[in-house]
C-alpha cells in the first residue's frame, strides 16, 4: 500500500512539473511558478530521502539474511560431512562384522576339530584302561612283574606303563585346554560381533538423525531464500522509484534554472529600460533646454529687430517733419514735391515694417515646427505609402545583427526603440523624430487589440517595443544576449499599446 502511495505521489509530481511553462507573461507569474517548482523539488528530495532510507533498511535485512544463509549452508555442509562420515562408519562396521563372522566361522571349525581330537584321545585312553582291567587288573601287573627277566626290565615296564598313563592324561588335558580356548575365542568373537552390530545400529540411528537435521536445515534455507528474494524485489522496486524521483528532481532543477534565467533576463531588461528611460529623459531635457535657449534667442532677436524698426520709424518721422517746415518756408512752389517725398518715405517705412513682421512670423513658425518634429509629439506617418508586409520584410533583413543599448545602427548595433524608428523611417512609414519605447505608445493610430493588429504595426510593452509580423510574432531588438530576432510571440509580455503607421 505504501509503495502504491509513493508511486501515485511521484506520478502527480511529474504531471505538475510538466504543466509548468518556461516563459510567463509577468515577473510575478514566473516567481510564483519558481516557488512552486522549488516546493515540488523539496518534496521530491524528501521522497528520495525516505525511499533511500527504506531501501537501506531493506538492504540491511538482506545482508542479515545473507549471513544467516551462509550459516545455514555451513551447517548443511557440516551435516552432509557428518552423514558421509557416519555412512563410512556404518560401512566399516559392516566390513568388521563380516570379518568377525568369518573369524567366528573359522573358530567354530577349529573348535569342532579340537573337540574331535579330544574325544578321540579320550576314547583311546578309555580303551587302554578297559583293556588293563579286562585282562587281570592287579594280577596283570603281578604277571608283568613276575615275568620280568631282571629288575631293569621290570623298571622299564613299570616306567613304560607310567609314561603311557601320563601321556594319556597330558594329552587329554591339553585337548581339553584347546577346546576351552577355542570355545572362549568363539564366544569372544561373537561378543565382538554383537558389539559391532550395536555400533552399526547406533551409527544408523545417528545417520537418520543427521538426515532429519539436514532436511530441516534445507527447509530453513528454502524459506530464507524466499524471504531474500522478496526483499530483493522490494529493494529493486525502491531503486526504480528513487531513479524516477531523481529524474523528476533533475527536471524540476532544470525548470528552476530556466525560470531563474528568465527572471535574470527580465531584470536585465528592466535595467536596460531604466537606463534607456534615463538616457531619453536626459536627451529630452537637453532638447528642451536647447529649444528654450533657441526660443529665448529668437525672442531676443525679435525684440532687437522691433527696437531697430521702431528707431528707424522714429528717425523717418523726424526727417519728414523737418522737410515739411522747410517746404512751407520756401513757398508753395516746392510744397507738392515735399509732400510726394514724405509719402514715399512713409510707404518705404510701411513696407519695411511689413516685411520684417512677415519674416519674424515665418521664422517663429518654422522654429515651432522644427521643435514639434524633434520631440515626436505629432509623428507624421505614411509619407511614401509603405505596406505592412514591406516593413516586416525590411526588418527581417537585420535579424541576427547585434543589440547595443543606445545604439542606432541596424548593422553594428541598435536597441529596441531605435530599431523601430529606423525601420519605419527607412521604409517611409514614419517621418517624425526619434522617440523612446514609451513614446511610441502615443504615436500613429491606436489599434484596439492584437486580433485587430496587422503586419507592420508597432507593439508596445513595458520598457520594450517591437514590430508585429501579422502572424502572431514580432521582429525586435531583443537584448544583448540575442541581438535582433524574429522568434517570439507577440504575447510574450503584457501588451500596453498597439500603434499603426500604414
Amino acid at each position: 500500500m505504501k509503495k502504491r502511495v509513493v508511486c501515485a505521489f511521484l506520478g502527480l509530481a511529474m504531471m505538475v512539473s510538466q504543466s509548468f511553462t518556461v516563459f510567463a507573461d509577468t515577473e510575478s507569474d514566473i516567481r510564483q511558478q519558481k516557488a512552486q517548482a522549488e516546493s515540488q523539488l523539496s518534496q521530491t528530495n524528501d521522497t528520495i530521502a525516505s525511499l533511500s532510507e527504506q531501501q537501506q533498511q531493506i538492504q540491511s535485512e538482506i545482508n542479515a539474511m545473507d549471513a544467516d544463509m551462509v550459516d545455514l549452508m555451513i551447517q548443511i555442509d557440516a551435516t552432509k560431512t557428518d552423514i558421509a562420515s557416519t555412512e563410512d562408519g556404518i560401512a566399516q562396521k559392516e566390513a568388521d562384522i563380516t570379518e568377525k563372522e568369518g573369524e567366528i566361522e573359522t573358530t567354530a571349525g577349529q573348535l569342532q576339530d579340537a573337540e574331535a581330537d579330544r574325544d578321540k584321545q579320550y576314547a583311546d585312553m578309555k580303551k587302554r584302561i578297559q583293556y588293563i582291567y579286562e585282562n587281570g587288573g592287579n594280577e596283570a601287573w603281578l604277571n608283568m612283574l613276575s615275568g620280568a627277566d631282571s629288575i631293569t626290565s621290570l623298571l622299564n615296564k613299570v616306567e613304560y606303563a607310567q609314561n603311557m598313563h601320563d601321556y594319556d592324561r597330558k594329552h587329554l588335558e591339553a585337548f581339553k585346554e584347546v577346546v576351552q580356548q577355542v570355545s572362549d575365542l568363539k564366544a569372544d568373537l561373537e561378543n565382538q560381533k554383537a558389539d559391532l552390530e550395536t555400533q552399526k545400529s547406533d551409527l544408523e540411528t545417528q545417520k537418520a538423525s543427521l538426515e532429519s537435521q539436514q532436511a530441516d536445515l534445507q527447509s530453513q534455507q528454502a524459506d530464507l531464500q524466499a524471504q531474500m528474494d522478496e526483499k530483493k524485489a522490494t529493494s529493486s522496486d525502491y531503486e526504480a522509484q528513487i531513479a524516477t524521483a531523481q529524474q523528476q528532481a533533475n527536471e524540476i532543477s532544470n525548470l528552476i534554472s530556466q525560470q531563474q534565467a528568465q527572471l535574470d533576463q527580465i531584470a536585465e531588461e528592466k535595467r536596460q529600460a531604466e537606463e534607456e528611460a534615463a538616457r531619453q529623459a536626459a536627451a529630452e531635457e537637453a532638447a528642451r533646454q536647447q529649444a528654450a535657449a533657441e526660443e529665448a534667442a529668437r525672442q531676443q532677436a525679435a525684440a532687437e529687430e522691433a527696437s531697430r524698426q521702431q528707431a528707424a520709424a522714429a528717425s523717418s518721422t523726424s526727417t519728414s517733419s523737418g522737410n515739411s517746415s522747410t517746404s512751407q518756408s520756401s513757398g508753395n512752389s516746392r510744397n507738392n514735391s515735399t509732400t510726394n517725398n514724405s509719402n514715399a518715405a512713409t510707404g518705404s517705412s510701411t513696407a519695411s515694417s511689413g516685411s520684417t513682421s512677415t519674416n519674424n512670423s515665418t521664422a517663429s513658425s518654422g522654429s515651432s515646427s522644427d521643435k514639434s518634429s524633434s520631440t515626436g509629439s505629432s509623428g507624421p506617418v505614411n509619407s511614401s505609402g509603405a505596406s505592412g508586409s514591406s516593413i516586416v520584410a525590411y526588418a527581417d533583413q537585420f535579424v541576427g545583427n547585434p543589440y547595443v543599448w543606445g545604439g542606432n545602427s541596424l548593422t553594428n548595433g541598435i536597441d529596441c526603440s531605435h530599431f523601430v524608428y529606423q525601420v519605419l523611417k527607412n521604409t517611409g512609414a514614419y517621418s517624425g523624430g526619434y522617440t523612446t519605447s514609451a513614446g511610441w505608445r502615443s504615436l500613429g493610430t491606436a489599434v484596439s487589440s492584437l486580433s485587430e493588429a496587422r503586419a507592420g504595426d508597432v507593439i508596445c510593452y513595458s520598457g520594450h517595443v517591437a514590430i508585429y509580423d501579422g502572424n502572431g510574432g514580432i521582429v525586435e531588438a531583443k537584448g544583448t544576449k540575442w541581438g535582433i530576432t524574429h522568434d517570439r510571440s507577440a504575447n510574450c509580455k503584457t501588451i500596453l499599446a498597439i500603434r499603426r503607421f500604414t
